[in-house]
């Protein structure tokens, strides 16, 4: 069985996920990082969809802003010293286990911590920057939508946000395929995929490697609820905007030739060729052990 997220790590990079594989690396601090600040931009969405039931249609846009900010400053406070509580449990973890003479090792622990730490707090900014803009961006919408629609916020709330299943777990024996779909939005009974994501978006449309992950999920989705999906979407929280992908022949062919390759890298074990990509290899955690590989061949 294929996981969607082998599809989006042989996406990033073959190589990589091979090595993953290979090396059966468990789930590093980086991705929980990750994973969390997407869950919380994902809870924040739904703090805004609560506080926009308790706004009226005579309300002035200052009112609608209050509203739409109530507890989002708390919860993003709290959120966050949960993570760094959790981050510094895993730090503390980390340094029993390194010799009291080894000096060397445990002065790099502690830089590590400072530098995760200026991470978290700069993840922080940026998240309530996202929020206060998404705010004024739903203030304006709202108000808009309530003026024309004669129809307090409670009454419009779908226009924004239609009834939603999220993080849903969907697997398929016929297609050898396992993956939770961030978002599925349900409307007049048809079923749009959404995935989140926290990463800058291109000039126009998304990432091939987004919409490849999409469609995979598309494929669950019209598995599980017999169904067919023609439009996913992928949310670029960063920019709050929610691009379309369609489904077609296209992409849908895109997906199994993917998903070929990823069999053919976990089930046959072999490796890949070495794509350098400076932008990528940087963040990646196996760079060190590529290059030697490489060097070595």
């Amino acid at each position: 069985m294929i996981s969607i997220s082998s599809i989006r790590t042989y996406m990033y990079c073959p190589l990589k996920l091979y090595l993953q594989n290979e090396m059966d690396e468990e789930i590093n601090g980086d991705f929980l990082l990750n994973k969390t600040m997407k869950e919380l931009r994902i809870d924040l969405q739904d703090l805004f969809q609560r506080n926009l039931r308790r706004i009226k249609k005579d309300m002035e846009i200052d009112e609608i802003e209050e509203q739409l900010s109530k507890n989002i400053d708390d919860y993003i406070k709290n959120s966050i010293t949960i993570l760094e509580n959790n981050d510094s449990r895993y730090d503390n973890s980390l340094k029993k286990e390194i010799k009291d003479d080894d000096e060397y090792n445990l002065k790099n622990v502690e830089i590590a911590n400072i530098s995760t730490s200026d991470e978290i707090n700069d993840l922080a900014s940026e998240i309530k920057n996202e929020a206060y803009f998404n705010m004024k961006i739903l203030a304006l919408k709202s108000q808009k939508a309530m003026k024309l629609n004669e129809k307090d916020g409670n009454q419009i709330v779908e226009l924004f946000f239609p009834s939603s299943m999220y993080s849903y777990l969907i697997k398929d024996h016929q297609l050898e395929l396992i993956g939770t779909c961030d978002k599925i939005e349900i409307v007049d009974g048809k079923y749009f995929p959404i995935n989140v994501k926290n990463s800058n978006p291109p000039l126009k449309g998304v990432w091939d490697s987004d919409a490849i992950e999409l469609v995979a999920n598309a494929l669950l989705i019209e598995q599980e609820f017999d169904t067919e999906v023609f439009v996913g979407f992928i949310d670029y929280l960063k920019i709050g905007d929610k691009r379309p992908v369609v489904m077609d022949a296209n992409l849908r062919k895109g997906l199994f030739k993917v998903l070929n390759e990823v069999k053919t890298i976990i089930n046959e074990k072999i490796a890949p060729n070495m794509n350098v990509n400076a932008q990528k290899c940087n963040k990646c955690d196996y760079e060190e052990i590529c290059f030697q590989s490489n060097n070595s061949s």
